[in-house]
């Protein structure tokens, strides 16, 4: 029985379906050690912006997290108050408010992402307290809060 050419092919492609389907795996494998995963650049990147963005505000302050939740991005940073004094402390929480509200507000990429409609949910802990978690505020910030 002579085959067409059509079901030679297809032939073929049935003997030899598991190893192309091995060597497209393999080759998946190799791409990914030598490249890397894309999500894992994409999220390293952010997480060195973030970690730029919100730490240049005051060397107390460092960047913990963050990640997205629906529409939400989920900042979490500390506050080393190390060696304030009690006057200190009680003006943490409206001076870094307003410091974190207007890196916010004043910087063009988080503006585009607050009018995209996501908003900022920051969280600022302490960690100078060794034996209490302290968290000074949650900040909320959405795109009416930039503009008014």
């Amino acid at each position: 029985m002579k085959l067409m050419r059509s079901e030679k092919v297809q032939l073929w492609f049935l003997i030899n379906a598991n190893k192309l389907f091995v060597a497209a795996a393999a080759f998946g494998v190799i791409f990914v050690l030598i490249w890397g995963d894309a999500s894992q650049w994409e999220y390293e990147e952010d997480k060195n912006h973030y970690s730029a963005f919100f730490s240049s505000i005051d060397s107390r302050i460092s960047f913990v997290n963050y990640g997205y939740s629906g529409t939400s991005l989920r900042v979490v940073l500390n506050f080393d108050a190390e060696g304030l004094i009690p006057d200190d402390i009680k003006s943490i929480t409206p001076k870094y408010k307003y410091l974190i509200l207007e890196r916010i507000c004043n910087d063009l990429e988080s503006l585009e992402l607050l009018e995209s409609g996501y908003y900022f949910d920051v969280d600022l802990r302490d960690i100078s307290s060794e034996h209490m978690f302290k968290n000074y505020f949650n900040l909320i910030v959405k795109h009416e809060r930039c503009i008014t």
